[in-house]
């Protein structure tokens, strides 16, 4: 496939920030443009004990010919099979002695079993594809036969294979690992706005954008007031129209992801350090994964994690770096610096 140089090609966000810490540890880099497919991406390429790298929005790519002949292997490669799978991936977390929330497998042409399953769930139930990313198609806290049922079909009009699993209780983390510890936390608020006593919902939440949109921060952009977090409110009984009592906080979506409305916080000393162990640990029982973006749940993050206290929901093979750079509130975290720090331990004894 042609690759080409081009100094002048813009970077995504992601990449500046690598190109950053590299160009910092004396790390020459390059732009580049690989075609492939009828598409032009831009790349940022560096050298690091002999191999050379290509970075762009979060993937990382070890140069070497394959027999797809791409431009190379994700660096987490060995790793990614298990991960994206889910619900296996949980299944083995299981088997080692992790927490993860109890849930069901099915296949898009085996809807009717997968209708079935309210039977099975005594608590609030979550639908989610099982290969997805950044919050798209999942719905938490169903308590209803009907809504399990258009959230099922929802996932299958997108999503091959689907995710039926308990809707667990507590606040949503992403810690950040890069071998062998966890070198960032974030804390993810779902979207919510906090009542005045005279705002509506709709108000509070068309606030809740005009700030962000004076803020600027990429991580935060201003999220849509439509239909999901219509449905969202009236699952809960509430409506746009709704005015809350002063200092009542009100979520207008049950999911942690940016594009959702949440709101990003870079915790460390506030989380009971055994959460940082125990992401450590299960990291490493994943062959093959170097970093990775780890969403749990916490049900108190500031006393020790028990087995029945924390969940660990998902990896992720290609984290995005942002949210540890523009959070909402909180220090920030060079986790670029991190990874490459990580390629020269790992490539120089390969």
């Amino acid at each position: 496939m042609p690759i080409l140089e081009a100094p002048e090609a813009k970077l995504d966000l992601h990449s500046t920030h690598v190109k950053a810490a590299a160009e910092a540890r004396g790390i020459p880099t390059v732009t580049k443009i690989v075609q492939s497919g009828g598409k032009r991406n831009t790349w940022l390429t560096f050298y690091i004990a002999g191999q050379e790298f290509f970075y762009a929005r979060g993937m990382l790519l070890a140069q070497g010919s394959d027999e797809w002949d791409r431009i190379g292997l994700n660096v987490n490669h060995d790793a990614s099979l298990l991960i994206a799978h889910k619900f296996k991936c949980k299944q083995h977390l299981s088997s080692k002695g992790f927490s993860v929330p109890k849930g069901q497998f099915f296949r898009r042409r085996n809807l009717e079993a997968a209708y079935a399953s309210f039977k099975d769930f005594s608590g609030p139930i979550c639908v989610k594809p099982n290969h997805g990313s950044e919050g798209r198609c999942v719905f938490p806290n169903i308590t209803e036969e009907a809504w399990l049922k258009t959230a099922i079909d929802r996932v299958a009009a997108r999503f091959p294979n689907i995710l039926i699993e308990e809707s667990v209780t507590g606040e949503h983390f992403r810690f950040f690992y890069v071998e062998p510890e966890v070198v960032g936390i974030r804390y993810g608020r779902p979207c919510s706005v906090v009542g005045d006593g005279c705002s509506s919902l709709l108000q509070l939440a068309q606030a809740k954008n005009a700030e962000r949109a004076e803020r600027k921060l990429p991580t935060h952009p201003q999220f849509p007031i439509g239909e999901a977090i219509c449905e969202y409110l009236e699952r809960h009984g509430r409506t746009l129209e709704d005015i809350p009592s002063a200092g009542e906080r009100v979520f207008l979506s049950g999911v942690s992801n940016a594009t959702a409305g949440a709101d990003s916080y870079l915790f460390w000393d506030e989380v009971h350090p055994s959460y940082r162990e125990i992401v450590a640990k299960a990291c490493k029982e994943i062959p093959g994964l170097l970093y990775s973006g780890v969403d749990l749940v916490i049900e108190n993050y500031t006393v020790p994690a028990t087995d029945d206290n924390y969940w660990l929901l998902e990896f992720n093979a290609s984290p995005a770096l942002l949210s540890f750079y523009y959070p909402w509130q909180g220090k920030k975290v060079d986790v670029a610096a991190k990874i490459l720090n990580l390629l020269e331990r790992h490539y120089k004894t390969t």
